[in-house]
């Protein structure tokens, strides 16, 4: 499928069932309670706990409805698939999840790296002097350049790592690395690289556009404008994204 015709068809996705968007859309919002219910106030710890572990399995049901988006638009289905099933979409979520972590693992160590070396440099000086901590911003700054390098590089990878789990339905063959990259290969690494940085320019235009309506919104009050953006345009951009990846893996 040509880059021009699959960002077209990834772009309709979302709005031709506005329904299981909004569905999405709850979830979505489900996902970030805690930082919704921060908004309207200070909560307790121990209420605070409950939310953010709240948050965090809605936040793995979201992910298993993107692998569920991409196994059913690699089974050429057009249509948005059900949002049912909760055990199977929080195992596929979990997977996913996890599958991402691993591919970062160089970046998080990395960073603990950058800052434990500044820290062993700074000794035992004082924190508060503005000089130490600026030491400390710089090692850490150049230790997040050199993990967000590495994300920028790894993340089509793991684009296809993903997918490719998704669609042998086997969490193991997100790590089939000689299979992985055979299928990049078919597809094409200049095909793959001009995808993801039409995704990459797409996403920030989506952002800013939600950015936008959560602006207008947040005239009212600010956490309706996050409600909006949560409910409306996150979903769009997570269905997007599921649909895309999914259309450039099956080429």
């Amino acid at each position: 499928m040509e880059i021009g015709e699959l960002i077209s068809d990834a772009l309709r996705y979302p709005i031709s069932d506005w329904q299981k968007l909004l569905i999405l859309g709850v979830i979505v919002i489900l996902s970030s309670i805690s930082e919704l219910a921060g908004m309207l106030g200070t909560m307790n710890s121990s209420v605070t706990l409950i939310l953010v572990i709240v948050g965090l399995i809605f936040s793995i049901i979201v992910s298993g409805y993107m692998i569920r988006i991409i196994k059913a638009s690699l089974a050429n289905v057009a249509e948005i698939p059900a949002m049912d099933d909760w055990k199977e979409m929080f195992i596929d979520g979990f997977k996913a999840d996890v599958v991402g972590i691993i591919y970062a693992i160089p970046a998080i160590l990395i960073m603990i790296i950058s800052i434990a070396a500044a820290l062993s440099i700074i000794g035992s000086s004082s924190l508060s002097d503005p000089a130490v901590l600026l030491s400390l911003a710089a090692g850490a700054g150049i230790g997040g350049l050199i993990a967000l390098l590495y994300m920028l590089i790894i993340t089509p990878i793991i684009a296809m790592a993903i997918t490719n789990m998704a669609y042998q339905d086997e969490f193991g063959a997100a790590f089939r690395f000689s299979e992985i990259m055979a299928k990049i290969s078919e597809i094409g690494w200049g095909n793959l690289i001009i995808w993801y940085i039409v995704m990459i320019i797409l996403f920030i235009i989506l952002s800013i556009i939600g950015g936008l309506i959560t602006g207008i919104f947040s005239i009212i009050t600010p956490i309706l404008g996050t409600l909006i953006f949560d409910l409306v345009v996150m979903p769009y951009i997570y269905m997007f994204i599921s649909r895309s990846v999914a259309l450039e893996y099956a080429g």
